[in-house]
């Protein structure tokens, strides 16, 4: 996931509201929860205009958590945060990196015209993702493909249902204005007013650090990572290529939860916070999956996902998580926390550049 590992952790663990509630002392946790509830756009809620909050779960906070439960049509007055609260957060975060991209198409000069079937893997993945989470699921095939980021008659069918639905033509690949305004009025429902000025900051630019990597076998969430780490995603994507599977990939560059304010060091030095590590399922043969329990099990797997998972251990750059000390078999990295100092510069650079807007 791309937000909170403090969040999961405590969904893990057993009932978050425990923990969450007004008046609780376990300020690191609200704090977590505070910044993700920033993220998704309640800022004037939490009454914060930066990424600075105090861990007191007080009326600010009660406020911003019922915004975010009314927006999701989910029953809560606020002052507790339960276990399926908790998830519709995460999730509604989760997907955070799909709907900037569709704000970046929104915001593009569609006088030019724009297709679906002529965007990028990433882009095309955004726009199934979205379509998926509103409901469009059946037509996509989802439960089979997922947001492989191919355009293909499933893509169609569901921009053409939908687009019916709203009573908007479409020959369900041209992206109008009447269609992308659609999808930014749609994606609104679910996320607080100010949700769309985090985008700019989490797209890259050229200044910024920040990169979406497009590899010929990736697909799934967009690949977000420092432009350091691309030379280690293209050795990944070879081996992919090479095996005749495909990356997944379910998360990438992570916002750290450990902050205050400025950046200082974190708690953990996970390289995802420094964009240096990638989530991923393997997807092979006539689009089988191998997710974590099927990888846990290596050897003992498929043999394309065997000959991927080879090449990753073989390669003395690159760090295969199922060898990890704590198996974390979903898990690849180019082991960039082996240096403290080194890590510490990139995490700087990336979280700057995505927090403060600093590039």
């Amino acid at each position: 996931m791309e937000c909170s590992n403090l969040l999961e952790a405590a969904l893990h663990k057993g009932d978050v509201s425990t923990s969450l509630f007004q008046g609780s002392s376990d300020k690191e946790l609200i704090v977590d929860l505070q910044r993700t509830l920033f993220e998704l756009g309640f800022q004037k809620e939490l009454k914060l205009s930066n990424y600075e909050a105090d861990g007191d779960y007080g009326p600010a906070t009660v406020t911003a958590v019922a915004a975010f439960a009314t927006k999701n049509n989910h029953p809560s007055d606020g002052k507790t945060v339960s276990n399926e609260l908790c998830k519709l957060i995460l999730q509604r975060h989760d997907f955070l990196p799909e709907m900037y991209l569709l704000w970046a198409i929104h915001t593009s000069d569609l006088r030019t015209r724009k297709y679906i079937s002529k965007g990028t893997r990433t882009s095309i993945s955004a726009i199934q993702t979205f379509l998926y989470t509103i409901g469009y699921g059946t037509q996509l095939n989802f439960a089979k493909y997922g947001a492989d980021g191919l355009y293909g008659n499933g893509t169609r069918t569901a921009v053409l249902t939908y687009t019916k639905d709203n009573q908007i033509d479409s020959d369900g690949d041209w992206l109008s204005r009447p269609v992308v305004d659609l999808f930014l009025k749609d994606i609104n429902v679910f996320y607080g007013s100010k949700w769309m000025d985090h985008a700019p900051k989490n797209l890259p630019n050229k200044k910024s650090p920040l990169v979406l990597f497009e590899g010929s076998n990736f697909q799934g969430k967009p690949c977000r990572a420092d432009v350091q780490f691309v030379p280690a995603l293209e050795k990944i994507n070879g081996y992919a290529v090479q095996a005749n599977v495909y990356i997944y990939v379910t998360s990438s560059f992570r916002t750290t939860t450990n902050v205050r304010g400025a950046i200082v060091p974190p708690a953990t030095f996970s390289n995802h916070l420094a964009g240096h590590g990638i989530d991923m399922n393997i997807v092979y043969g006539n689009n089988l999956w191998a997710n974590s329990k099927v990888l846990t099990k290596y050897p003992n797997v498929p043999q394309p996902v065997k000959y991927f998972l080879s090449l990753i251990i073989d390669d003395p750059e690159l760090r295969w998580g199922g060898n990890f000390n704590t198996k974390d078999p979903v898990h690849i990295d180019d082991h960039l926390n082996k240096n403290r100092a080194v890590w510490k510069k990139r995490y700087q650079a990336m979280q700057e550049a995505v927090q403060l807007g600093k590039v």
